[in-house]
């Protein structure tokens, strides 16, 4: 068996990894140390025509930070209509705005490029790095720019609204405002994918359990997480996220016909026996040693593995990537 993708459904292109912000719950490990690498014209064309071949019509643009390159995002904007590619939203922290009037000019020029909506992003999670008052910046900017706007999510407003809006205030404040059970509250009210960052900051909600449970209860593949396109992300370097699984990864261009197993020897033996051979395998001949703390889940054991691996060096396919994930910003 090895992992064939030949249909998309909705999905994003990661124009950098590059944030002002380094949020708890990333999904990507986006931050400030990331490269400030940002997808260029060409690349972003070439995403969205292979993603058109497979049955996307629409896609998003995310990060990082997006607007950190207004420059570059103009280039996406560009590729989008060169290909036909309909553009939904662009993400954005709002860690960029400054000025009112700088803010409203720079939507506006975008529009004209072809940005039609914004997703700005409001939480508890990103207030550790940016102040309400930019958030809220960019929203009225963006509306006044004639620029369809969405906070995502909105209903952590009055959560953020206890504290200064001029200010950030780190997770640790919103612990201690509204108490220890917050993280578990969070994942009542909003779904937000495990992995990257994600696992320190929801363990405390979640608990760890030691390997032999997460092996006894997982699953004898991960081919349906591994197949799944409904929220699918290319990235700037032209690589395609299985299943959102970050850190992995296989080339854009591969996707549409089964992946060569000797290129892609992780994803294949995911796909074939999952956590347990993956565990297996890096036990026996790469010296894997769990962490005696446990995991949430076989996803946190999956990244874990692919950590030791990066740090022994091990390279001998594309897949864990990039590499810059795995570092410790």
């Amino acid at each position: 068996m090895t992992l064939h993708i030949d249909r998309l459904r909705s999905g994003g292109l990661i124009a950098t990894y590059q944030c002002q912000s380094a949020c708890p719950h990333c999904l990507y490990r986006g931050g400030p140390g990331r490269s400030p690498d940002y997808v260029s014209q060409e690349m972003a064309a070439a995403c969205f025509a292979k993603a058109l071949s497979l049955g996307c019509a629409s896609m998003h643009v995310g990060g990082g930070e997006p607007l950190a390159d207004p420059l570059g995002l103009a280039g996406v904007l560009a590729a989008a209509a060169e290909t036909g590619m309909h553009l939904e939203y662009v993400e954005t922290s709002a860690s960029w705005y400054d000025d009112a009037d700088e803010a409203v000019e720079l939507l506006t020029e975008l529009r004209a490029m072809g940005l039609s909506s914004l997703l700005v992003s409001l939480s508890p999670m990103h207030n550790g790095f940016v102040p309400l008052r930019k958030t809220l910046g960019v929203l009225e900017a963006a509306r006044t720019a004639g620029v369809a706007v969405f906070p995502w999510q909105e209903h952590f407003l009055a959560d953020v609204q206890a504290f200064d809006p001029e200010a950030t205030h780190p997770f640790a404040a919103y612990l201690d405002r509204f108490g220890p059970g917050y993280p578990a509250e969070i994942l009542r009210r909003t779904w937000i994918h495990l992995g990257g960052r994600a696992f320190d900051l929801f363990a405390p909600a979640l608990g760890r359990k030691p390997v032999e449970a997460i092996l006894a209860e997982a699953s004898a593949d991960c081919r349906r997480e591994l197949a799944d396109a409904s929220h699918f992300h290319m990235d700037l370097y032209g690589d395609y996220v299985p299943g959102l699984c970050s850190g992995l990864a296989c080339r854009v261009d591969d996707l549409g016909a089964p992946l060569d197993p000797e290129r892609y020897p992780i994803l294949t033996t995911l796909v074939e026996s999952g956590i347990s051979g993956f565990y297996e395998y890096a036990a026996a001949l790469e010296e894997y040693q769990p962490l005696p703390g446990g995991y949430v889940n076989k996803c946190e054991l999956c990244q874990d593995i692919r950590r030791h691996l990066t740090q022994r060096g091990w390279f001998e396919s594309t897949e864990l990537a990039p590499v810059e994930f795995y570092a410790a910003l």
